[in-house]
């Protein structure tokens, strides 16, 4: 039963991914776009448990993540969004081993206030179930099941300052794609931000993102946390460079308890 039990735990935090951009309402103009590519690292020896409290594992959980992010204005208030994890690695000490494609989000955001101090837009995701969901080894890359999440995105520039604030509160249905015995919990997840720009070169940021599970958590479906942590654009040129950030949870359930590092590339067309 104890088994059992660490098992479903396992199935949860191994792949619930972390970070996502989030825009805060602004939309991308007509035919440009922002694009990065980056690598998340996650090694874990302890998760927070479905009560909460933080439990040392018999295992090291080893998670990478190479994913794609991507923002392009179709039209001055429609951008399309997109978040794809193309290859996932897991593996358990380095023995069970997995590898494969996540789950993607892809929508559009939807300019309502646009063009002053302060912009408000709608954004609506769906997710695909593309990831590994089937296995027997208690390594998945995905969830799945076909969700979508409709969001209100607020920010706020501080011109003549370079910095700015956003936030964003949604709703996140979620439903099995296959397996009708599977029980996903919905969410509301929400986020606020931070960030300035240094000599027009290093743009750093600070953030809190949360989600809430509405209802019970089933340990093989759900989890819920409230996480923080900087990020930092680094521009070579005026339109491209490099940035990493770290994520880290001050509470969870059913989510690993380590930090998630990420590096990556960015453009700006």
């Amino acid at each position: 039963m104890k088994s059992f039990a660490f098992s479903c735990l396992l199935v949860a935090v191994i792949f619930c991914h972390t970070s996502i951009a989030h825009a805060g309402g602004w939309t991308q103009p007509k035919g440009k776009g922002y694009f990065k590519l980056s690598e998340q690292i996650v090694n874990a020896n302890s998760v927070f448990r479905p009560n909460g409290d933080k439990w040392e594992i018999p295992v090291t959980v080893n998670r990478y993540t190479t994913s794609l992010y991507g923002e392009f204005g179709l039209i001055d208030r429609l951008t399309i969004v997109g978040y794809m994890p193309v290859y996932k690695h897991l593996n358990l000490d380095g023995d069970d081993t997995l590898t494969g494609v996540g789950d993607w989000d892809i929508g559009i955001r939807i300019g309502l206030l646009t063009n002053r101090a302060t912009v408000i837009s709608l954004q609506a995701m769906a997710g695909l179930p593309l990831g590994e969901a089937e296995k027997d080894e208690f390594l998945w890359t995905g969830d799945g099941e076909f969700n979508q999440h409709i969001s209100l995105q607020v920010g706020h520039s501080l011109y003549p300052l370079p910095a700015y604030l956003k936030g964003e509160v949604g709703f996140n249905n979620r439903r099995g794609d296959d397996n009708p015995e599977d029980d996903y919990a919905d969410e509301i997840r929400y986020s606020l931000e931070a960030g300035y720009t240094i000599a027009e070169r290093v743009g750093i940021s600070v953030w809190l993102r949360g989600v809430d599970a509405l209802g019970d958590l089933e340990p093989r479906n759900d989890s819920q946390y409230l996480s923080f942590g900087p990020e930092v654009h680094l521009y070579v040129t005026p339109n491209a460079g490099f940035t990493a950030s770290m994520t880290r949870f001050t509470r969870g359930y059913n989510v690993l308890d380590a930090p998630a590092w990420e590096f990556g590339l960015f453009l700006k067309l």
